[in-house]
């Protein structure tokens, strides 16, 4: 079962091309049961979390706030480790609420229209967080007792039917909705793959009017890294299906820590271990042992690794062959990191990987490690 989380954007765009540089807002309210304490007002981006002002509420929990922000968008209130999220611009808002009522259910807000929209949206998301949650409890539930596959489909169906109406219903909203910046929170929370173009032709509506915000412009950098992802998660799964158990590996040309280029055909007519690993990896150099072993025993029979190693910096790489005892010779890297060439040709996303390729070339074996490897390497030379 799937667990839904709403990554909430927190966003905001300036709602007004040009506003009068002596306006200023005006924060008030009470906080019922938050007694004396020192209350922080913070504006949140998608980067960081600023604070902006301060004040101390009296005994009763009543609090003002006086400044001027530099742009209207979602801002919270912190004391006594909870947080109140709302709505602000430069102007009068009223903020009440109870400090023990975790669901915002007894909260009210006045002066501005948009804040009380934003604050019917914050309510809609906590009453459709709790009802998507209830899945999860059922699902578990029926997986305690024991229940069947069948049964938790079922359940799992009914999520994923709910969260599709849950998104209907936004769009709704986000169309119907007089404040962008209200529109755009709702917009947050639609997040798949398939969401994407919906979202990117709403933030094309917004930028028309606010071209130059910073939180437009933060939550553009989000879809850009989403559709890299994406992007790469294709060029992975691409990848997998070339060097899938009975494909020719495909060729390796890198250069060894001397700087000369060793190629992977050039192994051919031997059963070659090909071996993705870095020195700053643990799981890899914990398997390094079983890697040599291997090596000493089938050496002589007609057994090599070629060893692609993931790391950026030249010396940390030779003193882990050093180390670990990697004596054969057969040691390539661009010391690219990540973006290894043949680690992307290969759709390596974590290491240690290895593949097993036979005289011709041909993959035989993926990620065998110890006694798999040991067992295969038998099987296969005697």
């Amino acid at each position: 079962m799937k667990k839904i989380t709403l990554f909430i954007f927190i966003l905001s765009l300036s709602l007004y091309g040009c506003k009068n540089n002596e306006e200023t807002y005006h924060l008030s309210g009470k906080i019922n049961g938050l007694g004396e304490a020192e209350m922080i007002l913070e504006m949140v981006t998608f980067q960081k979390i600023e604070s902006i002002d301060s004040t101390h509420s009296d005994e009763e929990g009543n609090f003002e706030f006086v400044g001027k922000v530099s742009e209207p968008g979602f801002y919270r209130i912190a004391a006594k480790d909870k947080y109140w999220m709302l709505r602000l611009d430069n102007e009068e808002l009223v903020y009440n609420a109870n400090f023990d009522d975790d669901l915002l259910t007894e909260t009210e807000v006045l002066k501005s229209e948009n804040a009380i929209a934003f604050q019917e949206v914050i309510n809609y998301f906590i009453t459709k967080q709790n009802e998507l949650n209830a899945f999860g409890q059922r699902f578990q539930a029926a997986q305690m007792a024991g229940g069947g596959q069948e049964e938790l489909m079922a359940i799992e169906q009914e999520f994923m039917a709910a969260e599709k109406a849950m998104k209907e219903e936004l769009k709704t909203k986000i169309a119907s909705t007089s404040d962008p910046i209200t529109g755009m929170y709702m917009l947050s929370a639609f997040k798949t793959a398939e969401d994407l173009p919906y979202v990117k032709e709403q933030l094309e509506n917004y930028a028309a009017i606010f071209p130059n915000s910073t939180y437009l412009l933060e939550m553009r950098e989000q879809i850009k890294a989403n559709e890299d992802a994406i992007a790469q998660q294709k060029a992975m799964e691409a990848a997998s299906q070339v060097v899938a158990i009975g494909s020719e590996a495909p060729e390796i040309v890198q250069k060894n820590p001397q700087g000369t280029e060793i190629s992977l055909s050039s192994l051919r007519g031997q059963v070659v271990l090909i071996d993705f690993w870095a020195s700053w990896c643990k799981p890899c150099r914990m398997e390094n042992p079983n890697v040599v072993a291997a090596y000493n025993k089938y050496k002589d029979k007609g057994f090599t690794v070629y060893s692609v190693s993931l790391d950026k910096e030249r010396d940390a790489w030779i003193n882990a062959i050093n180390q670990d005892g990697l004596i054969w010779g057969n040691h390539v890297s661009d010391l690219q990191f990540w973006n290894n060439n043949a680690a992307r040709s290969y759709g390596v996303n974590s290491i240690p990987a290895a593949f097993l390729i036979d005289e011709n070339g041909v993959i035989i074996g993926k990620d065998l490690r110890g006694n798999a490897l040991e067992a295969k390497l038998k099987e296969v030379l005697g």
